[in-house]
């Protein structure tokens, strides 16, 4: 699928709303990171700004200025020694328990990489199910992610989970990586969940969950009698979906929930509950805040 199918000029105008925010994280990176006023190899122009009293003035805009009498600073990326990785769960139950499920993440995926790479980063997207999928990779400029975005349009859930064996084998070839964005719905992945916490962490990468869930996914409704399948493995039995019966769920919800965010604490990376009926842009500036990377 082409991303202009899915990702429709609507989407990508608000991708556009975020150039702030990209620009939030890029002037906020460390000397040496990812945004630098100084002159040098492995730089990229980025944008301007209106000049101020004691700027260096090597970095003014004089064609500019010759047409039009106003005074802009160059700024430029500098090339980051570390690229982003998120980690994107494309097994079956991605596209079960209500509509857009992976619809929602990718396009959180999606304003994920527009801010890193407007931030000066690459992003990879490595996809998951039962093995590894093919890596997504960004370049540098937003200007060229429209091939990035039609890779990500491409994917469809399917298969199993096998969540400790990808992890494993991204650790084993991926270098390069400051954050890890782990985006899944985490359904019989549960008890992989601490091994592969502890192979990232052992990287000395920074770590983010983000758990996708629609509502019916954390509270289904009573519908009486209905044959149940399994997304992944096919298996089907017959069950009575009452109110008791979802009262019953509900309250195992929490605690499924309560224990990914306590695996996630006991190995130091951030757990951040990611519903599909929240905006996409209010979870992306929860996500960003939470894991440090805007301030409050």
């Amino acid at each position: 699928m082409s991303s202009k199918a899915y990702f429709d000029a609507a989407f990508l105008r608000r991708l556009e709303s975020l150039r702030l925010i990209a620009k939030r994280l890029a002037d906020r990176a460390p000397a040496g990171g990812q945004l630098s006023r100084t002159l040098g190899d492995g730089l990229e122009f980025a944008d301007h700004r209106a000049y101020t009293p004691g700027d260096d003035v090597r970095f003014l805009d004089w064609p500019y200025f010759a047409r039009m009498e106003k005074l802009l600073v160059r700024l430029f990326h500098r090339h980051s020694e570390s690229d982003v990785a998120i980690l994107l769960d494309a097994s079956a139950s991605m596209a079960a328990g209500g509509p857009g499920k992976f619809d929602h993440v990718r396009r959180v995926v999606a304003a994920l990489a527009y801010v890193a790479v407007g931030g000066g980063r690459r992003v990879v997207v490595q996809p998951f199910a039962e093995v590894p999928g093919r890596a997504i990779r960004s370049a540098r400029d937003r200007a060229r992610l429209l091939p990035f975005l039609d890779s990500l349009a491409a994917l469809h859930p399917r298969g199993q989970t096998a969540l400790g064996v990808c992890v494993r084998d991204f650790v084993r070839r991926t270098r390069n990586v400051g954050t890890v964005f782990l985006v899944s719905d985490l359904l019989d992945a549960e008890a992989d969940l601490p091994a592969a916490l502890a192979s990232l962490d052992s990287t000395r990468r920074d770590v983010v969950v983000l758990h996708a869930f629609s509502p019916l996914d954390a509270a289904p409704t009573p519908i009486g009698a209905v044959q149940l399948r399994h997304a992944e493995t096919g298996r089907s039995e017959p069950m009575d979906i009452t109110a008791v019966l979802c009262e019953r769920y509900a309250a195992a919800w929490g605690e499924f929930r309560s224990a990914l965010e306590h695996t996630c604490r006991a190995r130091q990376a951030t757990y951040i509950p990611a519903p599909t009926d929240a905006p996409f842009e209010r979870l992306l500036l929860h996500t960003l805040r939470r894991a440090g990377v805007l301030d409050s």
